[in-house]
């Protein structure tokens, strides 16, 4: 069966592409899966996920989902779903950006129910894995409030992870603690917490791995002592 994996958050900054980048090394050298660029205004991941592009079999693709007017085009969605369920992978990776995150919720309440995105996920054979990305800081409020939104929109009907983007909660561990809290108040809908993006910005060998994310490096580019911190961070997902 096919997976897609919607990596989404509305609040702009917030480290999905990040996530999709640490997927992609994860599964550098793993040919059945599969990395998508669905971010119409900055298109991070087509610039960190360069040690995926150019692969045989093609490993990674730039795709849009916005009509003329900037709204999500539902036809275009499906269809999108549809060339990619008929590919080779089994594991669709799909970077959502802000714009595209944001209208997400209205998406699934007007255009279509829960029930009728479920049915397009029996038609295309496949399982949705919907990862929302939460950060700490000044985005932490506009982050939970979205994964509140989306994981009442889904209702338990599909698998909802949260990653926590650990690098931005310094010192705010209660924090981590409140999302943790929500996660199992509400566990017929978030399936699981996991952590990403735990680099210290004053450490050498952490602003060292974070230019090489930035800068689309594969694992070859990282010296030894950042592939044990590297290594770490791909335990987590």
């Amino acid at each position: 069966m096919k997976k897609f994996h919607f990596n989404i958050q509305a609040k702009g900054g917030s480290g999905k592409s990040m996530l999709t980048y640490l997927l992609a090394l994860k599964n550098e050298e793993n040919t059945k899966a599969y990395f998508i660029d669905l971010d119409s205004s900055v298109k991070t991941s087509v610039q960190q996920l360069k040690f995926l592009q150019g692969k045989t079999p093609p490993r990674f693709a730039a795709m849009n989902l916005l009509d003329n007017r900037e709204k999500i085009d539902r036809q275009l969605l499906f269809d999108n779903l549809l060339e990619l369920s008929q590919k080779e992978p089994d594991d669709f990776y799909l970077d959502f950006g802000a714009p595209e995150s944001d209208q997400l919720p209205s998406l699934l309440s007007k255009d279509y129910s829960t029930h009728e995105f479920k049915q397009i996920e029996t038609e295309l054979s496949a399982s949705f894995v919907f990862n929302v990305v939460v950060a700490g800081g000044g985005a932490y409020e506009g982050c939970t409030n979205y994964l509140q939104k989306m994981a009442m929109l889904l209702g338990g009907a599909f698998e909802v992870n949260v990653y926590v983007n650990m690098g931005t909660f310094s010192n705010h561990p209660h924090l981590v603690e409140e999302i943790n809290t929500f996660a199992r108040s509400n566990k017929d809908s978030i399936n699981s917490v996991r952590f990403f993006g735990d680099f210290d910005t004053t450490a050498s060998p952490h602003k060292n791995i974070l230019s090489k994310i930035e800068n689309g490096r594969g694992m070859e580019a990282y010296a030894f002592v950042e592939r044990i911190k590297i290594n770490k961070e791909l335990s987590n997902l």
